[in-house]
């Protein structure tokens, strides 16, 4: 008999699911033509000798891509609710990369929130943090290791299933220990046995939190661009663009060098931040 369950993580041959009942099997794929990943429903069912096996998936509500190495879109995540995308003093901000996350978010129908971790350095956070508080959902500012603005981070991912994404080093896995604790090892350490200990920190993982709410933590990227397959659809990814789309002078306006272009007449007047429109 086939049952329902959640892909918690994905390796090369298998993938890792939480069935109905909170059990963690290992199961593998029916047929090569599935491609499960995080976040995905599935179809399953145990053969006699214990073995789990997916049979098929579900319709996705969200799909979270990015384009691989060969410029075609790859699924990173599926079914979410939320970007959080965290930034620290340190590493310097990629802004132009959180651009990019914030611009997938809006193309997929996503909310966002940036997480400005590691006050503990003691270093204000910059100037241009301030520039995003109408861009996004919200903006926490945490420490992991001082425990400062957890509360308001566990908050803002409750009753949603939230990736959290960002540069390496920003202190990711510090924020997941401190909203998880002993869950995180756990989970950890049995995604590590279930993927045969290779790769598993290049590999996505679904964590449950304890106030409600589902987190899958996502790779530390040094890049990251959104796959989109009609150019004209990159407006749509900048939510402060929306008041001036369908107002330029021509219909299929670039806004680059055509005459009479609202958002760029936005970015003179100081509505759009340059650095974004660029």
């Amino acid at each position: 008999m086939s049952e329902v369950g959640t892909v918690v993580a994905r390796y090369r041959r298998h993938s890792l699911i939480e069935s109905s009942a909170g059990e963690r099997i290992v199961c593998q794929l029916k047929s090569r033509s599935l491609n499960p990943v995080v976040g995905d429903l599935v179809e399953w069912h145990r053969e006699a000798d214990g073995k789990g096996i997916i049979d098929g998936l579900h319709e996705r509500e969200s799909v979270l891509t990015r384009i691989d190495a060969r410029g075609r879109p790859e699924t990173v995540a599926t079914n979410l609710s939320q970007l959080v995308v965290v930034l620290a003093q340190r590493p310097v901000p990629d802004w132009f990369l959180l651009d990019r996350y914030l611009a997938s978010a809006e193309l997929t129908g996503l909310k966002s929130v940036i997480v400005f971790n590691k006050l503990d350095l003691g270093d204000s956070p910059p100037d241009e943090l301030a520039s995003y508080t109408h861009l996004v959902d919200h903006i926490c500012r945490t420490s992991a290791k001082q425990k400062t603005g957890l509360t308001d981070l566990a908050n803002a991912m409750t009753n949603e299933r939230s990736a959290l994404i960002g540069q390496s080093g920003v202190g990711k896995s510090s924020l997941i220990n401190a909203l998880l604790g002993d869950a995180y090892q756990t989970v950890s350490e049995l995604s590590e046995k279930s993927g045969q200990g290779r790769h598993t920190t290049s590999t996505a993982v679904l964590f449950t939190l304890p106030d409600g709410g589902e987190l899958i933590d996502s790779p530390g990227v040094r890049d990251y661009a959104p796959y989109i397959s009609d150019p004209r659809d990159v407006q749509n990814g900048f939510r402060e663009f929306g008041p001036c789309i369908g107002k330029c002078r021509f219909d299929d306006c670039r806004h680059l060098a055509e005459p009479e272009c609202a958002v760029k007449s936005a970015v003179d007047n100081g509505d759009i931040i340059e650095q974004r429109y660029r």
